[in-house]
């Protein structure tokens, strides 16, 4: 049995453990700045415009240039791209930083914040905006960072399957790969190093076996 013969049901029961694990989301508070990393999913900036339009940080900060999902799908950097459906939604250009040069999460951080420094506007506080799944990753990455700026994970809303953004194939072993992303970063030191539990782990290792060894190289 391969994982893209599996029922909906089937296949988020399979998943639940990862992704309960990776995406972190807490209420959004007060704080100084709306931290947006790029990616393809215009659910990010849309998201952020909500935080913005409910007076939850004056200003926003979207940082990055292109990953392998963008690299040829935008025809401008992923920041760029995420300040027009800002801008649309209803957050005025003057409250929007922009960092175009990074291509991963922790050039996100590093970039960003020294973007957001340049302006004159260093937070002490800020909600993240990312990709569901890669909130976790977000969040310990500030963590190893920037361990002064007070951080709170603030991705879309939406269900396990409402954020399939690709095939179910291709989707499991994305949740996969950032369990691997969240060890290597960890012991390579540029993150905040982070206990994956049992279930979690288990769960991984049975996506692996139903998918194609290819899907995770």
């Amino acid at each position: 049995m391969r994982i893209d013969s599996l029922e909906a049901e089937a296949y988020t029961r399979l998943l639940q453990p990862i992704w309960n694990y990776l995406c972190l989301t807490r209420a959004p508070v007060p704080s100084d700045v709306i931290f947006v990393f790029g990616s393809r999913g215009l659910e990010v900036p849309r998201r952020a415009a909500q935080l913005y339009a409910a007076g939850w940080a004056p200003r926003v900060l979207v940082s990055g240039r292109a990953g392998p999902m963008t690299e040829h799908v935008f025809d401008k950097p992923e920041a760029l791209v995420f300040k027009d459906e800002l801008v649309r939604r209803g957050v005025p250009d003057s409250a929007i930083t922009t960092e175009v040069e990074a291509r991963n999460t922790l050039e996100n951080v590093r970039f960003g914040m020294k973007s957001l420094d340049a302006a004159g506007w260093t937070p002490r506080s800020a909600l993240l905006v990312a990709k569901a799944f890669a909130m976790r990753r977000c969040l310990a990455t500030f963590a190893r960072q920037r361990p002064g700026v007070e951080v709170r994970g603030c991705p879309p809303a939406g269900s396990l399957m409402e954020h399939l953004d690709r095939s179910r194939a291709a989707f499991a072993a994305r949740l996969v790969a950032e369990l691997r992303r969240l060890d290597a970063y960890g012991a390579a030191g540029d993150i905040e190093p982070c206990a994956v539990p049992p279930a979690a782990r288990a769960a991984s290792c049975e996506v692996a076996r139903l998918l194609d060894p290819a899907a995770l190289s």
